[in-house]
């Protein structure tokens, strides 16, 4: 290994702990971020409410309730749940045997070791010349994704949220991994089966952990991946629908939070795409009626942009193939990874609720993306959604700090919560039209 790379990797170690530091010894870094600003002293907000939701699976209650009336309430404080229920009696259940600091100090620990795994196994497969005959340059290449992994300053509120979009982000990265294995594995139909069928666990199992990733089903579906599809489906209706046959009390609750909400006013954590699109309206005066069409608008665009580069890009023709199971496949088609990475970059823009911390869930795309063809420009999308948001460089920690209010209001002068918004939904924007351009380019199968 080059001395450049030794040292890239020296400076990520020192900068990933600095955030771990920055995690223990809270004020060096908060002032900084918009959530930790907004929360002060209150850590583990997030994970207070799964361990809230797995006391309440042990004790035969509502998972989804909050109401301390109606439950005992054993956490300092927590968000309301949101997750599947199945999560609740596992996860949160195991976590809550537990005091509640010593269980946010233990998931620290784990979050921290997955990402720590997610590093290792692309050391391992970046120096596999089996896995990466064509290249060369493996060790400096492995320089640069460590830093990717590692210096990804959201990286600090997952931790301080006590957020579980990180593992989110790992069963991701290990689905492009086995995507990437069955692709190569042609031809060798024991190798590829199992490259499949371990997918397929890591997708349920995503999808029973954040149910974001259900927005992978266009793309199996595009590729007839009918039997992961159909097993998904059941396992959540099994694990889900008699859950609120028993506890209906939630279930609008539920729906509302996961599939029903909309960008409706002003929210200077939120730093999604559909809530910057609001704000650039509602500073140009417009009515409630155009914000309304333009949400709508922005569903409909990066909706059926996906749609149409998943099922017609490429139009080349191709000879008809068929699959381990004999049914033919009559038009062109680009691997499961790629369709993976654009999926799962359109969630960002549709979903109305995206917070710094969720963009660790885009980092196994930018590594990913970066590894097949290393270029300045995905190096320029990352630095972008890795440098924390200029929350506490123009201005606006005082005012949010004397609030105290995530919801908040409309902050003058207007280019100050703009350049908040527009510092994560712009490179997410920028990343899902390259991903979506490179369609036209690559291979097809």
């Amino acid at each position: 290994m080059k001395w450049r790379s030794w040292l890239l990797l020296a400076l990520a170690a020192v900068i990933h702990l600095v955030m771990l530091v920055g995690w223990r010894w809270q004020m060096p870094l908060v002032p900084y971020f918009f959530d930790a600003t907004v929360l002060s002293g209150g850590r583990g907000l997030d994970f207070y409410s799964i361990y809230q939701a797995g006391y309440n699976a042990r004790h035969g209650a509502d998972v989804y309730e909050g109401n301390p009336a109606k439950v005992a309430v054993v956490v300092p404080y927590f968000t309301p749940y949101r997750y599947l229920p199945v999560v609740a009696y596992t996860a949160g259940a195991a976590l809550s045997l537990w005091p509640p600091l010593t269980a946010y100090k233990i998931w620290v620990v784990v979050v921290e070791l997955t990402l720590l795994l997610c590093v290792f196994i692309t050391y391992r497969r970046v120096r596999d010349p089996r896995r990466s005959p064509e290249r060369s340059d493996g060790d400096d290449l492995f320089a640069c994704l460590a830093v990717m992994w590692l210096c990804f300053t959201p990286y600090y509120l997952e931790l301080f949220m006590g957020q579980f979009s990180l593992v989110q982000g790992a069963l991701v990265f290990g689905m492009l991994i086995f995507a990437a294995d069955a692709e190569r594995a042609k031809g060798a139909e024991k190798a590829q089966t199992d490259s499949a069928m371990t997918f397929g666990v890591l997708w349920l199992t995503s999808v029973l952990w954040k149910i974001n990733t259900l927005i992978f089903a266009p793309a199996l579906l595009r590729l007839r991946r009918f039997r992961i599809l159909v097993v998904t489906t059941l396992v959540v209706a099994v694990t889900t629908i008699p859950y609120f046959l028993i506890f209906p009390a939630h279930l609008r609750d539920f729906l509302v939070n996961n599939f029903g909400n909309s960008v409706t006013g002003h929210e200077l954590g939120n730093l999604g795409f559909r809530q910057l699109v609001f704000e650039l309206l509602a500073a140009a005066g417009a009515p409630p009626s155009l914000q309304r069409l333009a949400q709508f608008g922005v569903v409909a665009i990066v909706l059926g942009l996906s749609l149409i580069v998943t099922f017609y890009f490429p139009r080349r023709p191709s000879r008809r193939v068929s699959d381990n199971r004999g049914s033919g496949l009559s038009n062109a088609q680009l691997p499961l990874t790629s369709y993976l990475s654009l999926w799962l970059t359109a969630f960002f823009l549709l979903s109305p609720q995206i917070w710094e911390h969720h963009t660790v869930m885009l980092l196994p795309v930018l590594v990913w993306t970066y590894w097949q063809k290393p270029g300045w420009f995905v190096c320029l999308l990352w630095l972008l959604l890795a440098l924390p948001t200029p929350f506490g460089f123009i201005g606006l920690q005082p005012v949010v700090a004397a609030n105290h209010d995530l919801r908040a209001f409309p902050l003058e002068p207007a280019w100050r919560p703009l350049l908040q918004h527009a510092s994560k939904a712009a490179p997410t924007l920028g990343l899902f039209l390259y991903l979506a351009l490179g369609f036209k380019h690559q291979p097809a199968r």
